[in-house]
């Protein structure tokens, strides 16, 4: 797979069936989450989302007997439940049918799974399923919504997206942005579209619509490195490249996300005629500078830029910042980068 394909491949949740919601489905994030309609409860107590969501935040997620992914969600749901039992409920629904995902086949299922599906569990009368999964426009499964204690839908997607957990975090500790998710989901429907031009290998067509993703986010990873990729590998265009570079700089420097996505994937580009220093450099300093030089990722990223153009010390001290600064789980690799850093100013030292 070409990095092309794996960068859209991003965009889609790995699921049974497309799980990306439709563009101008029925139920969106941000809308009140329909009520629950179970025949029957099969593991932990009823919930009624009306009158027990503003004491929690609940997970509905959508699963079959038959869906080896489905299966593969099972654990990381009951970890999330076990993290966060005093905040939230997870709640998996799967809708009966007579073949392989009977009533009975769904009881035996939960029951073999014992204390590894630690999480309610129940068996739809086939409402639940129309009112968010088909209202969504989703087809795929697992399939999880998440709903806020105010009621409204929250955020969307398979269960097996890191993101999930991310989200819980946020309505846990209060700090969740709707705008951010709403925009996320906007972007990520806007790529889903791109693949069919992607694989048509339209390549001015996909370059187009990458930018207007940037105007959406200009933060955007997957289409800043979609963008990067089409112009060295397709369009050979280094004149436009530059040109485009040049303008995200001028227009975003103050968006340390932006700047410094795009100061690492112009520093990663394997074809070293095609890379631009220069901008890279400019790009990490503004990302530097617009964080207050708060932030241990982006000095790093500022570091790492001044070490491809051989300002070894300065990149060597920055890095040290970012250590300083760092999180217990990224330290040792930031530490680990500085000890290279200092190997390759001996090494220069040496040869001069």
């Amino acid at each position: 797979m070409t990095f092309l394909s794996r960068a859209f491949a991003m965009a889609v949740a790995l699921t049974c069936a497309s799980a990306i919601p439709a563009a101008g489905a029925g139920l969106n994030t941000g809308d009140i989450a329909p009520p629950l309609s179970i025949s029957e409860w099969v593991k932990g107590a009823s919930v009624d989302l009306k009158k027990d969501g503003s004491k929690k935040i609940h997970v509905v997620e959508f699963w079959a007997v038959w869906c080896p992914p489905c299966k593969m969600s099972v654990p990381l749901l009951t970890k999330l439940q076990k993290r966060f039992s005093k905040d939230v409920t997870i709640l998996g629904i799967t809708e009966p049918d007579f073949g392989r995902n009977s009533p009975a086949s769904i009881r035996r299922f939960v029951k073999s799974q014992g204390s590894e599906m630690e999480y309610t569990v129940g068996i739809d009368t086939g409402r639940t399923t129309q009112a968010y999964m088909a209202a969504a426009g989703v087809e795929g499964i697992p399939h999880a919504f998440v709903v806020g204690k105010d009621g409204r839908i929250a955020w969307q997607g398979s269960p097996l997206d890191p993101a999930l957990e991310t989200v819980l975090e946020e309505l846990v500790a209060g700090r969740f942005d709707m705008a951010a998710v709403k925009l996320e989901q906007q972007v990520m429907q806007r790529l889903d579209e791109l693949q069919l031009l992607f694989q048509m290998e339209q390549w001015d067509r996909v370059w187009d619509g990458l930018l207007e993703i940037l105007k959406l986010d200009p933060s955007s990873e997957v289409a800043l490195g979609v963008l990067t990729r089409i112009s060295v590998e397709q369009l050979r265009n280094a004149d436009q490249f530059r040109s485009f570079a040049r303008n995200h700089i001028d227009k975003h420097r103050t968006n340390p996300d932006a700047m410094s996505r795009l100061a690492m994937i112009l520093s990663n580009i394997t074809d070293l005629s095609s890379r631009l220093p220069d901008l890279a450099l400019e790009a990490a300093k503004a990302a530097y500078d617009s964080s207050k030089q708060r932030d241990a990722v982006v000095t790093s990223i500022y570091a790492r830029a001044l070490y491809q153009v051989g300002a070894m010390e300065r990149a060597i001290a920055l890095q040290q910042d970012a250590v300083a600064l760092a999180t217990p789980e990224i330290k040792v690799q930031l530490q680990d980068i500085v000890a290279y850093y200092r190997l390759c100013k001996k090494v220069q030292v040496g040869l001069n």
